[in-house]
């Protein structure tokens, strides 16, 4: 379900048509073999792992401790080399993934997970308000959200409207209480200005609307290698005796992200509750919680307090599980929870 590719128009080139789009389908391509096709281009471009494996080596290093981590539309399975010990889901039933489910309706019980984690997804969901109620459902008090997403700069816009598929609406009202954020026709459809609407342009309303989810992180990345590298689709345009200095003048350009980023790092952390006792959890003591934000404004660095409440038990394992006959290629759908 993540999606890369911006640095050309090549999805109608006839290579491209013989070996299927790894983007968004192309006529009589399925939502599988789209899939598929990302899994190929990811074993031809050494460039685009790269970036990827930095991006899931930020991902680790904002995951709260536990052993419940589950990844949402991973149906590609390219994190699981970095992060072994994930669960990886996708709507889509692939070989890559541990189970098939739906992100509007995860199976998991209340306060179950560690953490959530989104490669490339939230944007394609029609309804993200809905999801990230969904997922706070499943989150343990302290568990997280993180999740690498398009960041909407005036450099990326210009870029993602001229050579990328999928499309950006800085107008669209991603706090629709009815109905879809966008036209939905699969589960590759997308608006990529979900999230920075949602974690910059609007993010103090977010916060007041869900405020058992609190932004403690959001990061700007990808300057240069990221577009240059052609993601899943396009072509590569950094040579490769160039990467290394492709990669120094990444870390140069850091001071304008602001206007020049093409991705975002975001993590939310599942609150206390204001009332603890109301959902029997006991505060037990204070303690100092140093988070770094870094957006619109820079970086910047603060300190708050927080409560460290009981943690609700951690399932033991990945037990119960019940298989829906007929299912593709193996992939069990869930019916009921992981308990």
């Amino acid at each position: 379900m993540n999606t890369l590719g911006i640095a050309a128009k090549t999805l109608s080139a006839p290579n491209r048509t013989r070996a299927g789009s790894p983007t968004t389908p192309l006529p009589g391509q399925s939502d599988a073999g789209v899939l598929d096709a990302r899994r190929t281009a990811w074993d031809r471009r050494p460039l685009t792992r790269d970036v990827y494996r930095r991006y899931f080596e930020d991902i680790r290093a904002e995951l709260a401790p536990g052993r419940t981590h589950v990844e949402i539309g991973g149906g590609a399975g390219h994190l699981k080399a970095s992060l072994p010990h994930v669960r990886v889901s996708d709507l889509v039933p692939t070989p890559y993934v541990d189970f098939a489910a739906d992100a509007m309706h995860l199976p998991l019980p209340d306060r179950a997970a560690d953490n959530l984690i989104l490669v490339d997804v939230l944007h394609h969901l029609p309804r993200p308000i809905d999801f990230l109620r969904e997922a706070c459902r499943t989150l343990r008090i302290g568990g997280r959200i993180v999740m690498l997403e398009p960041y909407i700069s005036p450099l990326s816009r210009a870029v993602f409207r001229a050579a990328h598929p999928e499309p950006v609406d800085l107008r669209a009202d991603v706090f629709k209480k009815e109905g879809p954020v966008f036209d939905s026709c699969g589960p590759f459809s997308s608006n990529q200005a979900i999230p920075t609407l949602l974690f910059f342009k609007h993010a103090d309303r977010l916060q007041s609307l869900i405020p058992e989810l609190r932004v403690v992180t959001r990061k700007l990345d990808s300057v240069f290698v990221y577009p240059l590298s052609g993601g899943f689709s396009g072509p590569c345009l950094i040579p490769g005796f160039a990467r290394a200095a492709a990669w120094r003048l990444e870390a140069l350009a850091r001071p304008l992200r602001r206007w020049l980023a093409f991705r975002m790092l975001v993590t939310l952390e599942r609150a206390p509750p204001t009332h603890p006792n109301e959902t029997g959890l006991v505060p037990r003591r204070r303690q100092s919680l140093k988070t770094s934000s870094e957006g619109l404004c820079g970086s910047r660095k603060y300190t708050r307090s927080t409560l460290v409440t009981r943690r609700p038990p951690t399932p033991a394992g990945w037990h119960g599980l019940v298989y829906s006959p007929g299912h593709a290629k193996g992939i069990p759908r869930w019916r009921g929870h992981v308990m």
